[in-house]
C-alpha cells in the first residue's frame, strides 16, 4: 500500500537515466517555445508600466505607478535590462524575459510536483503537457506576476507534500516546511493574491487525521515568521509612504481606467465589487474547456474525476488547490484570462495522472508501449501542434470544443489578444499622421512610448472618452481595438463601424486594430459636441 505515490509517504520514486534524459529535453523544449520571437508582439498596457517601473529600479526610485503589485517581478526585469541593454535587446523582449525563462523552470516544478504525487510517468506525461501547453506559453510569454505566482505556489504544494511523507516515514519534515514557508513569501512577492494562502492549510487539515504530521500553533508562528521575514527582504515597498498614497487612489477606483469586460458576447462589470454581479461565475470554467487542447481537457476531467472519488492524500492537494482557487476567482466580480496561469498546471497534472493511470493497467508490453506513444501523440502532441500553428500568437488559440479560432474575438479577446497589433498600428500612425494630429487610443502608455520611439512627439494623445477625444480641433487617428470594448467606448466603437477604416491590423487573417481618420470637428461619439474651430481649421475641415 505505501509504494503507492497518492498515499504520500516513502520517499520519492527517483528519476532515471533516460527518464532524466527526457525531463531535460522537455524543459529545453518548453524554453524554445516561450524565448522565441519574444518582441514579435508590441507592449500591452499593462507591460508599459513594468518596463517603466523596472528601468526607475536601476536609478533607485521605487514610487511611481505600478507599486499596487509587488517588487519581486521588477527586481528580476530591472536584471533583464541591465543584462540586455548591453546588448541591444527589444525593450519587450528584456521586459517577458524573466516570465518566459519561469514558465521553462515550471516544466521542471510540475515534474516534481507530479512524481511527488502521481508517480514518474505521471509526471513526465504533466512536464511534457507544461513544456507544450499553447495556452501556458502564451500567457507565460507576457509581463504580468501570474507566471511566478503559479512557479512558488507549485513549489509550495511540492514541499508541503513531501513534508508530509517524511513525517510519516519517520523522517524530519522540518527542512521542508521552511522551504514552504519561503515558497509561500516567493508567491506573495511576485503577487498580493493573499486568498489563495488557504490551501496548504485546508491540505494539512484534510489529512491531519490520516498522517502522523503534525504542526503544533508555535511552529506555525515560526513558519509565518519566517515567510514574513523573507517577504520583506524581497518585497518592502509596501513599506513606503509613497505606496500609501497610490493605494488610497488605486483602491477608490482613481487609477481604474474603464472597469469593464467583454466576455462571450457581452460586456460586464470588471470590479472586485461587483462580485457575482460582475464577469460572470463560469468566465474560467468556459477558459478550461475551449484554452486546452480536447484531449487535454478530457483527460483532465478524468483525472479529476479520480480525485473526487478516490481521494487520497494526493488527490486532497489537488483539490485544495483547485477548490479554493476556483471558489474565490469565481465569486470576485474581477476577472482576467492571465490569472488562470496559477491553476492550468493542476489540470496538467491531472491530465497525466490519468493517462498514466490507464497506461499502467496493461499488464503486457506491447500494449503498454501502444498507449504509451499514443498518450504522448494525443496530449502534448496536440498541444504542441497547436502551439507551432498559432506562434507567436499563441493565446489565440480557441480548442474545437469551444468552436475553433473563428471564436477567439466572442470568448476573451482583451485577455488573448492583450494589445497585439497596436504597436504596428501606433508605427503607421506615425508614418502618415499630419503634424501635430490627434491619436485617440485606450490605451495612452504605450501609444506614447511608440509615438515617441517613432520621433513624432508632435502628435498629440487621448483617450477614447467623451469630452476628451478629438478635441484637439486637428485631424483625430482612433485607434479600435477588438479586445478593448468597454461600457465607456461601445457607443464610439458603433459609431465609427459605420465608416471605413483609415488602416486595419490583422492577426491570423482576422481584423484586431483599426485605425479611424477624422477631420477636424468630426467626433467619434454621436452626440459628443465637437470643439470650437478656429477659422483656418474650419476651411480645412470643409
Amino acid at each position: 500500500m505505501d509504494d503507492i505515490p497518492e498515499h504520500l509517504r516513502g520517499r520519492t520514486v527517483r528519476w532515471e537515466r533516460a527518464a532524466a534524459v527526457a525531463l531535460a529535453a522537455l524543459v529545453a523544449i518548453g524554453l524554445w517555445l516561450r524565448l522565441r520571437g519574444l518582441s514579435a508582439e508590441g507592449f500591452a498596457d499593462d507591460e508599459v508600466h513594468k518596463w517603466l517601473a523596472a528601468n526607475r529600479y536601476l536609478q533607485g526610485i521605487f514610487s511611481g505607478d505600478d507599486v499596487e503589485h509587488p517588487m519581486l517581478m521588477k527586481w528580476l526585469i530591472a536584471a533583464s535590462i541591465g543584462i540586455g541593454s548591453h546588448f541591444g535587446w527589444a525593450a519587450e523582449t528584456m521586459t517577458r524575459l524573466p516570465n518566459a525563462l519561469a514558465g521553462g523552470a515550471s516544466v521542471l516544478v510540475v515534474a516534481l510536483l507530479a512524481r511527488r504525487l502521481f508517480g514518474r510517468m505521471a509526471a513526465l506525461i504533466a512536464a511534457a503537457l507544461t513544456a507544450c501547453s499553447v495556452t501556458l506559453i502564451g500567457y507565460q510569454r507576457v509581463a504580468k506576476e501570474d507566471t511566478l505566482l503559479g512557479l512558488f505556489l507549485m513549489l509550495l504544494l511540492w514541499c508541503m507534500a513531501e513534508a508530509k511523507a517524511a513525517a510519516d516515514d519517520g523522517r524530519d519534515p522540518r527542512r521542508w516546511e521552511l522551504s514552504s514557508a519561503a515558497s509561500l513569501a516567493g508567491m506573495l512577492a511576485s503577487k498580493y493574491f493573499f486568498f489563495l494562502t488557504p490551501i496548504p492549510v485546508v491540505f494539512y487539515l484534510w489529512v491531519w487525521r490520516e498522517s502522523r504530521w503534525r504542526v503544533p500553533p508555535r511552529r506555525w508562528l515560526q513558519l509565518i515568521a519566517v515567510a514574513v521575514a523573507f517577504w520583506v527582504c524581497l518585497n518592502w515597498s509596501p513599506f513606503l509612504p509613497s505606496t500609501w498614497e497610490y493605494a488610497k487612489t488605486y483602491t477608490t477606483g482613481q487609477q481604474t481606467v474603464h472597469g469593464s469586460l467583454f466576455f462571450m458576447g457581452r460586456i460586464y462589470h470588471n470590479l472586485l465589487e461587483y462580485t457575482l454581479g460582475g464577469t460572470p461565475p463560469w468566465f474560467y470554467a468556459v477558459f478550461t474547456a475551449v484554452k486546452l487542447a480536447p484531449a487535454t481537457f478530457l483527460c483532465a476531467l478524468v483525472g479529476l474525476g479520480f480525485a473526487l472519488v478516490q481521494r487520497r492524500p494526493a488527490h486532497k492537494l489537488m483539490l485544495s488547490w483547485v477548490a479554493i482557487w476556483f471558489l474565490v476567482h469565481s465569486v470576485s466580480g474581477s476577472k482576467w484570462g492571465r490569472f488562470f496561469i496559477s491553476v492550468l498546471p493542476a489540470f496538467l497534472i491531472f491530465a497525466g495522472a490519468a493517462a498514466a493511470a490507464l497506461i499502467e493497467r496493461l499488464r503486457l508490453p506491447v500494449p503498454r508501449w501502444v498507449a504509451a506513444a499514443a498518450a504522448v501523440l494525443l496530449l502534448p502532441g496536440s498541444e504542441a501542434l497547436a502551439a507551432i500553428a498559432h506562434a507567436p500568437h499563441y493565446r489565440t488559440y480557441i480548442s474545437p470544443l469551444g468552436g475553433g479560432d473563428g471564436r477567439v474575438q466572442w470568448y476573451f479577446p482583451h485577455c488573448d489578444y492583450f494589445d497585439a497589433g497596436f504597436r504596428e498600428a501606433v508605427d503607421y500612425v506615425a508614418d502618415h499622421a499630419e503634424h501635430g494630429a490627434e491619436l485617440s487610443t485606450e490605451i495612452e502608455w504605450p501609444a506614447q512610448l511608440y509615438v515617441h520611439a517613432a520621433g513624432r512627439r508632435d502628435l498629440q494623445l487621448s483617450l477614447v472618452r467623451r469630452g476628451r477625444a478629438c478635441h484637439s480641433g486637428r485631424v483625430c487617428y482612433v485607434v479600435v481595438q477588438v479586445g478593448r470594448l468597454y461600457f465607456v467606448n461601445e457607443d464610439a466603437v458603433a459609431n465609427l463601424s459605420r465608416r471605413t477604416p483609415w488602416h486595419v491590423e490583422q492577426i491570423g487573417g482576422r481584423e484586431v486594430v483599426k485605425v479611424y481618420r477624422l477631420l477636424p470637428g468630426e467626433m467619434p461619439f454621436p452626440d459628443d459636441e465637437p470643439p470650437t474651430l478656429g477659422p483656418l481649421v474650419q476651411q480645412q475641415a470643409r
